[in-house]
C-alpha cells in the first residue's frame, strides 16, 4: 500500500502567487477580509467568497455551485494553472526564520481506514458533513491534510538532495513568511520519494481530522477512484509546533456561583490566583469565572485510570467538569461550548466573561507530539479541539482537484 502518491496539482500563476495564496478565514478579522477583496480580484478568497458574504437567498448547496463555478473561471482565464505530469511537491515554509519542510502528494483513503494514518481527535458531526458536502459540489481540496511522521535520516537526506535544484517558485508573502515549493515530476525521485515514505509505519494527523473524514464519507457515497484520495502534507513531526486549545462556556447548568464551586472542590484542588500565569510551576490549568483566574488540579484520588488520555487537560476538563458538572454531555455538537486558539494569556475569553457573553473559560497547556502519539497508538481519540497546530499551510498552493 503506497503511503503517498503523485498527482497533478491545480497551483497559482506565478504573477499573482504572493496574493492569491491567503491564509484561512478563520484567520482574518472581518474587516481584514474586506479588505483583501477590495485589494485585488485574483485571491482564493475570491474564489470561495461565497462562504463569506453569505447571501440569504441562496441556499448552501447554489452557494457551493457559485464557488465550483469561480473556481472553473479562474482555471479558464490562466489565474490558476493544472500540471500536465502527476508529481510530488517538497515544500519549504519559513516563518520568523524557523524552517519546516515537507512533501506534499495525495494519500489512498484505505490509508486512513486500515490504521496507517493514527488519528487523536474526535471530529465534529454537523462539521463532517458540511466538509463532505463542500467537497461533493466545488470537487476541489485547497488545504492539505497535516501528517507527522518519525524522522528518517534517509528521507531527509533525499529530500535535501532534491532540494539543491532550483525551486520551481518562490513566494514571500511577507517579510517573515517565504515559501518555496519543488515540483518533484521525474519518475525515479518520484518512486525514491515512496520508497522512503514506505519505510514508515505509521503517520499521524496532526491537522486535518475534519478533511480526512469528510473524504472518506465523500468516497463511501460515491465509490469512485476519483474520490479514493485526499491531499495531504507530510512533515517531520520535530517540525511540528502544538499550541493550546481553550474552552468557553456559555453557561453554568443552573448552578450558582457559590455551588459551581463547591462541586469543583469535590474533585479538584480550586486556588485562587491573581492573573493567568505565563509560566505555570504548579500543575494544573487555568479557569477564569465570576471576574477572578482559578488553578485547578485534580485531586489524585480521583484520577485512579491509567491510560494516556487521563494525562490530558483537555480530557479531564471534558469528563470532571464539563459532563457531570455544567452537563454537557455531547462535547462534538454542543452549542454551549466555543474554543479558541489565541495566545494571548486568556486575555479574549476573560474579555468576553466580562462582557457576559459567557460564563466561564478554561485554559489548557498545548500536548506534546509524545502525548498525541501516544493516544493515537492506543486507538483512542482526544477531545475535539485538543490541539491548535503548526505549520498553518496557507491556502491554494496546491490544489487537488477531483
Amino acid at each position: 500500500m503506497n503511503p503517498i502518491k503523485p498527482f497533478c496539482a491545480i497551483r497559482p500563476n506565478p504573477t499573482i502567487t504572493n496574493k492569491f495564496c491567503t491564509n484561512t478565514i478563520a484567520s482574518y478579522t472581518k474587516k481584514e477580509i474586506k479588505n483583501i477583496l477590495k485589494s485585488s480580484s485574483k485571491t482564493f478568497l475570491h474564489i470561495i467568497r461565497e462562504n463569506i458574504d453569505l447571501d440569504k437567498n441562496l441556499s448552501p448547496n447554489d452557494r457551493l455551485k457559485k464557488i465550483n463555478s469561480e473556481f472553473k473561471r479562474f482555471k479558464k482565464e490562466g489565474f490558476i494553472i493544472k500540471d500536465k505530469i502527476p508529481g510530488l511537491y517538497i515544500n519549504e515554509i519559513t516563518i520568523n526564520q524557523k524552517r519546516i519542510t515537507g512533501v506534499i502528494g495525495v494519500v489512498p483513503i484505505n490509508n486512513y481506514t486500515k490504521g496507517k494514518i493514527k488519528k487523536h481527535e474526535n471530529t465534529i458531526r454537523s462539521r463532517e458533513k458540511i466538509f463532505k458536502n463542500y467537497l461533493k459540489i466545488t470537487r476541489f481540496n485547497a488545504e492539505p491534510v497535516l501528517l507527522s511522521y518519525k524522522t528518517q535520516d534517509s528521507l531527509k537526506i533525499l529530500i535535501e538532495r532534491l532540494k539543491n535544484q532550483k525551486p520551481t517558485s518562490e513566494t514571500k508573502f511577507s517579510k517573515n513568511e517565504i515559501c518555496k515549493l519543488w515540483y518533484v515530476k521525474n519518475k525515479f525521485e518520484i518512486l525514491s520519494l515512496i520508497k522512503e515514505f514506505k519505510k514508515i509505519p505509521k503517520f499521524y494527523i496532526a491537522d486535518g481530522h475534519h478533511r480526512s473524514e469528510s473524504s472518506k464519507l465523500l468516497h463511501d457515497d460515491e465509490k469512485s477512484s476519483k474520490t479514493d484520495a485526499f491531499m495531504a502534507f507530510l512533515v517531520p513531526e520535530n517540525e511540528i509546533k502544538i499550541k493550546e486549545y481553550n474552552r468557553i462556556i456559555t453557561d453554568l447548568n443552573y448552578h450558582s456561583p457559590i455551588s459551581f464551586i463547591e462541586k469543583l472542590k469535590l474533585k479538584f484542588h480550586v486556588k485562587k490566583i491573581e492573573k493567568y500565569q505565563t509560566e505555570k510551576t504548579e500543575n494544573g490549568f487555568h479557569m477564569y469565572f465570576n471576574g477572578q483566574f482559578y488553578l485547578l488540579s485534580l485531586i489524585k484520588k480521583n484520577n485512579h485510570t491509567y491510560s494516556p488520555l487521563n494525562k490530558l487537560e483537555a480530557y479531564i476538563l471534558q469528563e470532571h467538569i464539563l459532563k457531570p458538572i455544567l452537563g454537557i454531555k455531547n462535547i462534538r455538537n454542543s452549542k454551549r461550548i466555543t474554543y479558541s486558539y489565541k495566545s494571548d494569556k486568556m486575555e479574549s475569553i476573560k474579555n468576553q466573561i466580562d462582557d457576559g457573553k459567557f460564563a466561564v473559560g478554561f485554559g489548557l497547556k498545548a500536548v506534546t507530539i509524545d502525548e498525541l502519539k501516544n493516544v493515537a497508538d492506543a486507538d483512542l481519540v482526544m477531545p475535539p479541539k485538543t490541539s491548535f497546530i503548526y505549520p498553518k499551510l496557507r491556502s491554494g498552493v496546491t490544489i487537488f482537484e477531483f
